[in-house]
């Protein structure tokens, strides 16, 4: 009895190793992996909540964030109709505490405007990661790596023929105001009472700073045909078979032009210690009345916001966001439990759409029925067990040892 309890907790023990190995600690993660992307609430942005957004009541924007494909949870950007200075997209954000300042009114601000602007305290308290990557302060400083990365897609059965005039750009924003919508978009400084404090699209990409070595935003070509639609290079390119992931850094730098002046609102000037809120964010749009009748569609799942010491750190610090699950799934596993059966042509049967529709989803579950698991996957990869799979291996030999022995 006491050797089978001893080989019992070794296949415990096994088995609890086996499950950490195959998820490290990744100490720099802010907002995880989220796969579940529209289950998580809308419009706070912060502990883990994406604010997903369209204008324009539904034209030509359209944001589906009940979606689902394959038993997996996506976002759909969906483009149909004429523009009119809309847009769409979705934020994330991580708190940097409150900054004590109340109140910003720039030297020479056009009285009677907007007045002046007060600052409401941030009562989000200043996330963990700042100190768990070793910041002194316990809070953001110069150095500092951010990294935002999502995984995207055309949308297979309905793809992308007609772009906006702004494609898919992924961006890191700094506000001295947390949750504050209040900026103006010049692209060397703010003259009037903003609270944006620098933007990797708006700011960095001006050719004032070209030279100073300032983080950039990442821009999709989203109908996959080599180029965006401002000029701008090209991060990823979007494809009907395959999602593809897109990221874009920060790398914090309060004097960006090397001039000892700081970030600049107008006459005033203010440092890293003023951020109150770090916003992640996609977005893409059209102010030129383009004409996105049956533009297509674009999907959008797992994101991810990490922050690191520094630059060196980061890239020492492979991104662990995963594909989405349906790429190395197997066609016709509607349901996902590693099989073609009967039960995935029930799960068909109830939404022919999100699986290929009619005749081709029953098409695909037909031609794969009674595969097991990793037969029939375009990518080659078998499939990782699921922490149970571990454990009872593990007791599996441990009975398999304790027969031997009697």
């Amino acid at each position: 009895m006491r050797l089978f309890t001893h080989l019992l907790r070794s296949a415990v023990l096994l088995a609890v190793l086996l499950v950490g190995a195959q998820a490290p600690l990744h100490a720099a993660i802010a907002v995880n992996q989220i796969t579940d992307i529209n289950a998580n609430p809308t419009g706070v942005g912060f502990d883990g909540a994406v604010n997903i957004f369209a204008s324009g009541g539904g034209a030509p924007f359209q944001v589906d964030d009940d979606a689902v494909f394959m038993n997996n949870n996506i976002v759909v950007y969906t483009m149909n109709g004429f523009s009119a200075n809309d847009g769409a997209g979705l934020s994330i954000s991580i708190s940097n505490g409150e900054n004590g300042i109340t109140q910003t009114d720039p030297p020479g601000h056009p009285p009677n405007t907007s007045g002046p602007n007060v600052d409401q305290n941030n009562t989000e308290p200043v996330d963990p990661v700042f100190a768990t990557i070793g910041n002194a302060s316990g809070k953001l400083e110069n150095g500092n790596a951010i990294r935002f990365s999502m995984w995207m897609r055309q949308d297979p059965n309905d793809p992308v023929t007609m772009v906006p005039q702004i494609e898919p750009v992924l961006k890191l924003e700094l506000w001295k105001e947390a949750r504050s919508g209040f900026a103006d978009f010049n692209n060397v400084d703010f003259p009037n009472s903003g609270d944006r404090l620098w933007d990797t699209d708006q700011n960095a990409g001006n050719a004032a700073f070209n030279g100073f070595d300032q983080s950039q935003a990442s821009w999709v070509d989203m109908d996959n045909n080599g180029a965006t639609s401002f000029g701008k290079p090209v991060a990823g390119s979007l494809v009907t078979d395959e999602w593809r992931r897109v990221e874009a850094v920060l790398v914090v730098d309060d004097d960006p032009l090397n001039d000892g002046f700081k970030w600049s609102i107008g006459n005033q000037f203010f440092d890293v210690g003023d951020v109150e809120e770090i916003r992640a964010v996609m977005f893409l749009g059209d102010f030129a009345g383009t004409n996105l009748t049956n533009a297509g569609s674009i999907w959008v799942d797992n994101l991810m916001l990490e922050v690191f010491a520094n630059q060196a750190a980061m890239l020492a610090t492979p991104n662990p966001n995963t594909a989405p699950v349906e790429s190395e799934g197997l066609p016709g596993d509607y349901n996902a439990d590693g099989r073609v059966d009967a039960a995935d042509y029930v799960v068909w049967r109830n939404d022919p759409g999100a699986f290929g529709g009619d005749p081709g989803g029953y098409n695909t579950w037909r031609a794969n029925f009674g595969n097991p698991a990793g037969a029939g996957s375009d990518l080659g990869q078998s499939a990782v067990p699921e922490p149970a799979a571990f454990v009872l291996a593990a007791l599996a030999v441990t009975i398999c040892s304790l027969k031997r022995w009697r």
